[in-house]
């Protein structure tokens, strides 16, 4: 295994092969697919890392970073919900460790402090990942930091039968349609995207208006990045979007949902706050399971966040990772991170963080952008 570092733009031979390992890896995953990193390593003008491992001619694993204040991260963070190391299916556990092996021995090197966010703790390489690691002689931190609640079932039908057995649900759904007279939207190709986004950035802001996290959709920016990201998603194949209909409101419940094998990712959801009455989320969701059927999908992934609303369906949670590395001399990222450990670990602290530093922190940092 022959592994490089390259701080560059990556070129049009790198995303030819790069698509061809993603296709046959072991977690193709939507939020590293080829056209969505592409787009993101378009907007760095500087400040990207690409680590490549080769065996022979072929890529047997890739890892994109960028440069994010004083550490690394995944560039994949700029809109995810997990965040992959993209490895060849067919390696043996023993060229995983040795791909991981080389790439904190890299980190080492190049001495870079890494903040590796929504880290799946389920991907199939983690004990190679967590033994290289350990083995590396580098300050690690891991913490359990978030999940993904998952509703899966034997079959797709199985998990629709699941959905509508719920009394409240179907409630919602008759009222929905009877009262609002509402119909669902299903669109698989890219007709009408921006006007979808739109709507969606519409709704989003008035939902979230009242609250002390306004929607960051109020920034012409933010909005073209959520249509680029789904015209890339749209790229590869993996984009469906949902949307609940009315006559007079039109699109009222929007979700952008993203395939991944048997699963669907329930990624960017939202609805507007004047049909908050029939729980346009349980409808969209049962439209969504629904559909889902229809299609040969038994997974619905709600990603991450415990937000309640997704246990209406969601019976089990898969755990997402924070893990911090750093040569051990660096203090202050060191520190920093024990901080960051013990606001988690204390209930009361990350209650007042999550609802009352963080937004402020958010809307300041909107504000001066804006």
């Amino acid at each position: 295994m022959t592994c490089t570092l390259a701080y560059r733009q990556p070129g049009a031979e790198f995303w030819a092969e790069y698509a061809q390992l993603w296709r046959n890896s072991s977690h193709p995953s939507p939020f590293q697919a080829p056209a969505i990193l592409r787009y993101y390593a378009g907007r760095q003008t500087e400040g990207v890392a690409l680590f490549t491992a080769h065996i022979g001619e072929r890529l047997a694993g890739a890892t994109l970073l960028r440069q994010n204040g004083d550490h690394w991260v995944f560039l994949s963070d700029l809109k995810t919900d997990a965040n992959f190391f993209i490895l060849h299916r067919d390696l043996s556990a023993e060229e995983q460790h040795q791909y991981f092996e080389q790439f904190f021995q890299t980190a080492q090197r190049e001495n870079w402090s890494l903040m590796l966010n929504h880290k799946p703790a389920w991907a199939s390489y983690m004990p190679a990942f967590e033994q290289a690691l350990k083995n590396s002689g580098l300050y690690a931190l891991s913490l359990d930091y978030s999940v993904c609640p998952i509703a899966e079932a034997p079959t797709p039908q199985a998990l629709f039968d699941e959905v509508r057995a719920s009394q409240n649900t179907r409630r919602k759904l008759n009222k929905f349609i009877k009262q609002e007279h509402g119909t669902f939207e299903v669109l698989t190709d890219d007709s009408d995207l921006d006007g979808w986004a739109e709507d969606f950035c519409n709704a989003h802001v008035l939902r979230w208006a009242p609250t002390p996290t306004p929607s960051a959709y109020r920034n012409p920016q933010r909005r073209e990045f959520l249509k680029n990201c789904l015209r890339a998603w749209q790229q590869d194949g993996l984009l469906v979007r949902f949307a609940l209909r009315t006559p007079n409101g039109g699109r009222v419940g929007l979700m952008a949902g993203l395939r991944e094998g048997e699963t669907l990712i329930y990624h960017t959801p939202t609805f507007h706050p004047d049909c908050a009455h029939v729980s346009p989320g349980r409808v969209l969701i049962y439209y969504i399971a629904q559909w889902m059927a229809e299609n040969g999908l038994r997974r619905l992934d709600f990603g991450d966040g415990n937000e309640p609303y997704k246990y209406y369906v969601a019976s089990k949670d898969q755990v997402l990772r924070r893990v911090f590395v750093s040569r051990k001399n660096n203090v202050r990222f060191i520190l920093k991170t024990r901080f960051i450990q013990a606001v988690r670990e204390n209930a009361r602290l990350y209650s007042f963080y999550q609802n009352r530093l963080k937004p402020m922190y958010r809307n300041l940092r909107r504000n001066i952008a804006g």
